[in-house]
């Protein structure tokens, strides 16, 4: 499923990548503000109706590219997201796949939270993608609780949404600006991750060890 969002939002052809591309690089080098039809039918090296024909306006083609990169952002969680194994260690390699699409689109998203705070909530053609990454941490949890690997005494889908909130919070605030290490960034929101979800609290591990 999270791979089929990936392809559904692939561009059709050479001309609507082209037009991504370009806007990418104009988000990146010149900001939204500056962002224009005309300006991206220049970079992408094709007509003003082309522009126009695939996309209706400068925020469809942010939409487009916030989308692609939280549909991106799913498949690399997956060997959490959908994983059975050892969660801590499942939890470290998609993590880290996660902050890597994360660094390929840091101006999108960068973007995406400039609009999202003044619009005063998360825009409804983004929710989708979003949610879906919520309810993929939700489930694994509560799978994980089924199986007892993890105490049933959190509530699953609170758990899964202040947990990526903490993940994005931090991401967005520290690795895409530079200010952490990639690699000490995926440790420490793993391992947090782990001990906010899967250790037991000394009431409980006393009783499953009696």
């Amino acid at each position: 499923m999270s791979a089929a969002a990936v392809q559904r939002l692939a561009p059709r052809n050479e001309t609507e990548a082209a037009i991504l591309d370009a806007a990418r690089a104009a988000i990146a080098q010149e900001g939204y503000d500056r962002l224009t039809m005309n300006g991206l039918a220049q970079r992408a090296f094709v007509s003003r109706t082309n522009v126009y024909f695939y996309f209706a306006n400068k925020r469809a083609v942010v939409d487009r590219l916030v989308q692609q990169a939280f549909a991106e952002m799913l498949v690399a969680g997956a060997p959490y997201l959908e994983g059975s194994g050892e969660p801590r260690r499942e939890l470290r390699i998609g993590l880290a796949r996660v902050v890597g699409v994360v660094n390929n689109n840091a101006h999108v998203l960068l973007l995406a939270g400039k609009l999202s705070g003044a619009e005063d909530g998360l825009p409804m053609e983004w929710q989708p993608y979003v949610r879906r990454l919520v309810r993929a941490a939700e489930r694994r949890i509560r799978a994980d609780q089924m199986r007892g690997r993890a105490p049933n005494d959190i509530d699953a889908g609170i758990a899964s949404r202040a947990l990526m909130a903490m993940v994005e919070r931090h991401i967005t605030h520290e690795v895409i600006n530079g200010q952490q290490s990639v690699t000490e960034s995926v440790r420490t929101l793993a391992e947090l991750w782990y001990r906010a979800v899967y250790l037991f609290p000394p009431d409980a591990a006393a009783s499953a060890d009696a």
